[in-house]
């Protein structure tokens, strides 16, 4: 009988292991796809930047449903990253949602955003500067106007 229990503690200890590694596996895996989502590029850049501000102002008013809601938009500057779509121009905004600092990276091909989400880490968005810009116009260095209740 104690042989008995000691090969199924043998087999149970096999199967951790074996589980282990495959936990392992899974999470080394996940770590490198997220150590790609955004990195600095290499490669050089297309001479002309894009009009990145109106390109995230566009977009932002697009996903964004209730405007009055947010405010404090702020927009850092441009920077070529290698991303899971290619290489791209990236740019974040800074905005209050309902008080609370939220952070959004925008990436940029050909002239049109091609993906957009809240920031991750390696987007590197907390080390960048930022600029006001209207987010109605698209204009650099002016904030955008509150939303006015109707007066009726």
């Amino acid at each position: 009988m104690a042989g008995l229990w000691s090969h199924g503690l043998h087999q149970a200890r096999a199967s951790l292991r074996h589980a282990s590694g495959l936990v392992a596996l899974v999470l080394l895996l996940l770590t490198a796809d997220c150590s790609e989502l955004a990195q600095p590029s290499e490669a050089a850049p297309p001479s002309a930047q894009p009009p990145y501000v109106s390109l995230a102002a566009s977009h932002l008013q697009s996903v964004l449903k209730d405007r009055a809601s947010y405010d404090g938009f702020e927009i850092s500057g441009l920077r070529w990253v290698d991303s899971i779509k290619g290489r791209s121009w990236l740019t974040c905004v800074h905005f209050k949602d309902h008080g609370h600092l939220r952070t959004y990276a925008i990436f940029i091909q050909n002239g049109a955003v091609i993906d957009a989400r809240f920031a991750v880490e390696t987007d590197a968005c907390e080390g960048q500067t930022y600029t006001q810009f209207d987010l109605v116009t698209g204009t650099l260095g002016r904030p955008t106007a509150p939303v006015q209740p109707a007066l009726y």
